[in-house]
């Protein structure tokens, strides 16, 4: 079953993702038939809400969806460190969680609006966490909300990101490799539509570790990042003052409240997480060359920029 949207949304799918509500059944029915003939995905089986997610975040194109499906389960198989093991009672995926670095907000501007989703990168640590744990979370919570959140899926997402006490260790975590692969994920095998992310309180080291990032972003979404500055009112300037949490003169939950609430959000889907732990490409049934890391991302100086549709 696919939850129905809500009016305003349902026009926005329908203008801008040329949905039709009537041929999503169908457009379902195709994407499993395909499955099923693939010989290296024969452990996989997503439900009806996660993959009209992957039409829409697609613009309803059965090829694209084919192709970013493959890759994430995929990248389940070749990027474990990310993909794997993601228990949401692991120690430190606990430790994570607790520290409260990312979660979406609860407001939306309008009924239409995209998702905002708040970082504070200060509270990661880099001498207790490595960079693919902090990553493994994040993306536990993207597909979270690629299932319950249609602003999300159908509107986009939109980054406020608060570089605030983040020091030279987390850059130096930031390898081209990794960045890389974030791109590969943002980009070739999630449903995202990304909006924009909004920078504010950049410290020293962060020109370096962005131009590191730029290096495999396509223009697009490359102009989609802007650095707003320290100044509180910049922000209101994007980010209307009610939808952010208290301690930015909000309205909504505190920092510490959304916290807790994605914490346990988190933890509630762990059956969940623990059936996708089983559910990835077995790259030795591959028709044609299995997919490595190597094949994926290369060797030293063979990257290559990756656009934004």
């Amino acid at each position: 079953m696919i939850r129905p949207l809500p009016k305003a949304l349902q026009e926005k799918a329908e203008k801008e993702l040329f949905e039709k509500p009537n041929r999503i059944p169908s457009d379902i029915l195709a994407l499993r038939e395909w499955l099923k003939k693939q010989p290296h995905l024969q452990s996989v089986n997503p439900t009806d809400q996660f993959l009209v997610a992957f039409l829409r975040g697609n613009k309803y194109s059965l090829e694209r969806s084919k192709e970013k499906l493959d890759m994430l389960y995929t990248l389940r198989a070749v990027v474990p460190e990310i993909f794997r093991d993601r228990n949401p009672f692991d120690p430190i995926i606990q430790e994570i969680l607790q520290l409260g670095i990312l979660f979406p907000l609860d407001v939306c501007v309008a009924e239409d609006s995209c998702k905002l989703i708040y970082w504070r990168l200060g509270l990661y640590n880099p001498s207790k966490h490595k960079m693919s744990d902090f990553l493994k979370v994040v993306f536990m919570i993207a597909e979270i909300l690629i299932l319950e959140d249609d602003n999300y899926v159908v509107a986009g997402e939109m980054g406020l990101t608060d570089f605030k006490g983040v020091g030279l260790g987390t850059f130096l975590q930031f390898t081209p490799a990794l960045a890389q692969k974030l791109v590969t994920c943002i980009e070739k095998a999630f449903p995202l539509r990304m909006k924009g992310i909004y920078i504010i309180h950049t410290p020293s080291g962060f020109e370096t570790a962005f131009q590191i990032l730029k290096t495999f972003l396509g223009d697009k979404l490359k102009n989609r990042f802007q650095v707003i500055g320290k100044n509180i009112e910049q922000v209101y300037s994007v980010f209307p003052k009610e939808v952010l949490p208290k301690e930015y003169g909000g309205k909504t939950r505190s920092l510490d409240e959304l916290t807790a609430y994605w914490k346990a959000k988190v933890e509630s889907y762990q059956d969940w997480f623990l059936e996708q732990d089983k559910q990835y490409s077995d790259e030795s049934l591959r028709p044609d060359k299995p997919r490595t890391s190597s094949t994926l991302f290369g060797v030293e100086g063979s990257f290559r920029k990756l656009e934004v549709d």
